[in-house]
């Protein structure tokens, strides 16, 4: 089967190189029974009219959607958030969803959804690493409901990396105020396993969301510290301690492999589930 990926995003061809996490690892395992070609920014607009699945990474509301009206192909949105949440969401055949949270919302609008997702346990994975350690370390795009100013007293033993919204000034202001170490935009997946590595915990302050880097956590054996009022976050947690798993790696690459999150997508595709 054909299937091709589309990531609509100005910066895509400069970050793509870079990106490492669920997603991408679930494209990848698609791609080892199935052709899986990848369009991104401009390129968006050039897909032949051969593919089975497009699979479109972006916001509900991508105009590039309606480009693609007549496509015959299945329309499926891999979604990370809810922002711009609308109507025409029932442009697509299937909505993923990494949230229960946005699965909840997405369901209001009576499309078909899953809830899904992974972690590329490949590359998450513990190593020792000659640098100096870190005690706290949160990989998260500053933004307010992230609320890495909830942890800025920290200082200068808390390590936050990520891009800045344009909601999120008042996010890194506080962190900075705080002599919190801050690195902002884009880096190389390997340099954020890299500070994983060095992490003796990795917090997680936000009441919502960062289900990924909780997984990416555990599949590294790192200590983590979730905001309790995060409930799909811990419920990871909770599901660890209830497994036969002796290390939450060994739970993550079971449940939470991208195998799993491939296979869950086309059957949802097809109608199997």
């Amino acid at each position: 089967m054909k299937i091709a990926f589309l990531w609509n995003f100005s910066k895509a061809k400069e970050i793509y190189p870079n990106w490492r996490d669920g997603h991408r690892a679930m494209i990848e395992e698609l791609g080892r029974s199935n052709e899986v070609s990848t369009f991104l920014a401009e390129d968006c607009n050039k897909v032949p009219d051969e593919y089975a699945i497009l699979l479109f990474w972006t916001d509900c509301n991508d105009p590039i959607v309606d480009k693609f009206k007549d496509y015959k192909a299945k329309k499926v949105l891999l979604l990370t958030s809810d922002n711009g949440l609308s109507e025409h969401i029932k442009s697509y055949d299937l909505v993923s969803c990494e949230s229960k949270v946005v699965f909840d919302k997405v369901k209001t609008y009576g499309v078909k959804c899953i809830q899904a997702m992974a972690t590329d346990t490949e590359f998450y994975r513990s190593a020792i690493s000659t640098k100096d350690k870190i005690k706290y370390f949160y990989p998260a795009t500053f933004s307010p409901w992230k609320l890495q100013s909830s942890i800025a007293y920290l200082g200068k033993d808390l390590l936050c990396v990520g891009t800045v919204q344009p909601d999120g000034e008042k996010e890194l202001k506080a962190c900075l105020d705080a002599g919190v170490t801050v690195l902002t935009g884009y880096f190389p997946a390997e340099d954020i396993r890299d500070y994983y590595n060095r992490a003796e915990c990795v917090v997680i302050p936000a009441i919502h969301g960062s289900e990924r880097t909780v997984l990416e956590a555990m599949s590294m054996n790192i200590h983590l510290a979730v905001n309790p009022l995060n409930e799909k976050a811990c419920s990871y947690i909770d599901e660890y301690k209830r497994s036969p798993f002796k290390t939450t790696r060994e739970f993550v690459t079971d449940s939470y492999n991208a195998y799993k999150f491939a296979g869950k997508l086309l059957k949802a595709i097809n109608g199997e589930n």
